[in-house]
């Protein structure tokens, strides 16, 4: 199981910033206090983000899965290589 894309769903996102903690170089808080992705060429977005457009595209899947659990609402949502959701 890879992990491919991830996005964040801003509706369920209640600012906890607990995938902030565990991956810091991947996500970070916007001004409404809901988890963003950090992009390359410094964009941020909850959208469906690819591996290889992070601005971290060396992070290993290990955090990436640990961010995604430890966020208290399921607000990540991470696909693997066939587009199949894998979490939650």
């Amino acid at each position: 199981m890879a992990v491919k894309k991830f996005k964040v769903d801003r509706d369920l996102c209640i600012g906890a910033s607990s995938c902030v903690v565990a991956a810091p170089s991947v996500y970070e808080l916007d001004q409404e206090n809901k988890a963003v992705i950090k992009q390359k060429n410094n964009k941020k977005s909850s959208d469906s983000t690819d591996v290889k457009d992070l601005e971290d595209s060396n992070i290993d899947e290990k955090t990436l899965m640990e961010a995604a659990q430890s966020c208290p609402v399921k607000a990540i949502i991470v696909y693997d290589e066939n587009g199949k959701q894998i979490y939650p």
